[in-house]
């Protein structure tokens, strides 16, 4: 259920990057740390890489796979974040969740949030397939 739940959260921020492209790639460049010609690379591609693997954690496809590639993206928007926090600049994060907000300690908190629920979720994924693993009483049957 915390699967389908946190799917579905990155599932919603990449539709909103996606259906708002334009506000997003101008999020994504006001941050300065990418060059223009890969603001709109990065602006493009991140909305379906939230989309694909929240989907696939809603429907329960490659649990595990999704699970370490939210928990690193989510990792990389903290540094961009700290760094972000660090050079001063007062921009919207551009996160696409319920509301928009400048880069503070309120994205910090949602995305250290995020980082626990999606590692911790793939620790439990790896303790389950370790207690059902070959040899284990609690395996399926074929």
């Amino acid at each position: 259920m915390l699967e389908v739940v946190l799917g579905g959260l990155f599932l919603y921020a990449g539709l909103q990057k996606y259906l708002n492209a334009y506000e997003f790639a101008e999020a994504v460049l006001a941050y300065q740390l990418l060059p223009g010609s890969l603001v709109g690379v990065t602006a493009a591609a991140l909305p379906w890489v939230e989309i694909t693997a929240g989907l696939c954690l809603v429907v329960g496809l490659k649990r595990r796979s999704c699970l370490i590639i939210l928990a690193w993206l989510v990792a990389g928007f903290l540094v961009v974040i700290f760094i972000t926090m660090a050079r001063g600049l007062k921009i919207d994060c551009g996160c696409g969740l319920f509301f928009q907000r400048q880069v503070g300690l309120g994205a910090v908190a949602e995305d250290a949030v995020l980082l626990f629920w999606a590692a911790g979720l793939y620790w439990w994924e790896l303790l389950r397939s370790e207690k059902c693993g070959p040899g284990s009483i609690a395996q399926a049957a074929p």
